[in-house]
């Protein structure tokens, strides 16, 4: 009996710690940091900073790690803030007008973003 309090003890003790890692993007597929506000379509414009190739793919472009950043919460659009989000590729309704007089950069859609706090 006092074996299995040991053995029960031990396993509960190895649950809580799985539970009580501190990873705060591990939800989050992309890290990126917040470039400030596209002048040419007046939205902001993120860089990608991991997983850019993945981004890559879900926007259906080559190398890019800069993309205009439909759907960035409010609270996030700070020029210098580093982020963590997960994206998908932007549908055609949902592009906006852009007046092609500055950089183009591909669209994605922020389904969710926070701050990235290390």
């Amino acid at each position: 009996m006092k074996h299995l309090a040991l053995i029960l003890l031990f396993v509960l003790s190895i649950s809580f710690y799985a539970c009580d890692k501190n990873d705060t993007n591990q939800n989050f597929q992309f890290e990126a940091k917040v470039l400030g506000r596209n002048t040419d379509c007046g939205l902001y414009a993120i860089q990608i900073t991991k997983n850019i190739q993945n981004a890559n793919v879900i926007a259906g472009t080559n190398s890019n790690d800069i993309f205009i950043a439909k759907n960035l919460p409010i609270n996030l659009q700070v020029e210098g803030l580093s982020i963590n989000l997960n994206i998908r590729k932007i549908q055609d309704s949902e592009l906006g007008v852009c007046t092609a007089l500055g950089p183009s950069y591909p669209w994605i859609y922020v389904l969710e973003a926070e701050e990235n706090i290390k």
